[in-house]
C-alpha cells in the first residue's frame, strides 16, 4: 500500500517536472519562430522611498510632504 502511494507521488512529481520542461521548450520555440513579437513590458519601478503623511498616517512618495491636497489643506488650517 505504501509502495503504491510512493509510486503515485513520484509519478505526480515526474509529470509536473516534465510538464514544466515542455512549457519552457514550447515558449522558446515560439520565440524562435516568431521573433518579431513585441516584448512584454517590464514593470515600472515604484518610488524608492516613502514618507508617512503627518496628518493621516498613510505613506506617499518621499518627494511629497502630504499624501493629498486635502491633507495639506487640513495641516495648514491646523497650523493657523
Amino acid at each position: 500500500m505504501i509502495k503504491a502511494l510512493i509510486g503515485l507521488l513520484v509519478a505526480a512529481i515526474a509529470a509536473a517536472f516534465i510538464r514544466a520542461v515542455m512549457a519552457m521548450i514550447t515558449k522558446e520555440v515560439k520565440e524562435m519562430v516568431n521573433p518579431e513579437a513585441p516584448p512584454k513590458p517590464q514593470p515600472t519601478a515604484g518610488p524608492t522611498s516613502l514618507r508617512k503623511c503627518p496628518v493621516c498616517g498613510t505613506y506617499s512618495p518621499a518627494d511629497r510632504q502630504y499624501c493629498s491636497e486635502a491633507c495639506a489643506a487640513k495641516a495648514s488650517s491646523q497650523a493657523q
